[in-house]
């Protein structure tokens, strides 16, 4: 009867080496490939944020002006008109620097995300694999 070598799945001492790089750059490109998902999650919600603040300021803004208008088509003098302009002015300077700092706020609030969306898939790598990237 025929015997058979029995089957190691040991590797040589030559493919130990070369066993390691390979899987050590097969987790650098799975971790690539994971933020690469991620990152343009965050851009897409960063910008559709973004959209949905300036379009919700634009609406207010036209409601102002409606109500702007509203208020001069009474005014029977022109002390009333002048009154209207200077209140409605007033208010405009105060919600465009608002509205400047929640865009400001929202933009630093996303950008944190990015980075730490970025951070948690390379907190766990060694220098080589963060160089590879």
């Amino acid at each position: 009867m025929p015997t058979t070598k029995p089957v190691s799945n040991s590797l040589a001492a030559d493919q130990v080496g070369a066993t390691a790089v390979v899987d050590d750059g097969m987790q650098i490109i799975k971790a690539q490939l994971a933020s690469a998902t991620v990152l343009p999650q965050k851009i897409w919600e960063t910008q559709f944020a973004m959209a949905s603040e300036i379009l919700a300021f634009m609406g207010r803004r036209m409601q102002a002006q409606a109500e702007f208008c509203a208020r001069l088509s009474c005014c029977k003098e022109i002390g009333e008109a002048v009154d209207a302009q200077q209140d409605f002015a007033k208010g405009v300077g105060g919600d465009y620097a608002d509205e400047a700092e929640k865009l400001s706020t929202l933009a630093r609030k996303n950008m944190d995300a990015w980075t730490g969306a970025g951070a948690q898939y390379v907190s766990g790598w060694t220098g080589d694999q963060k160089a590879a990237a």
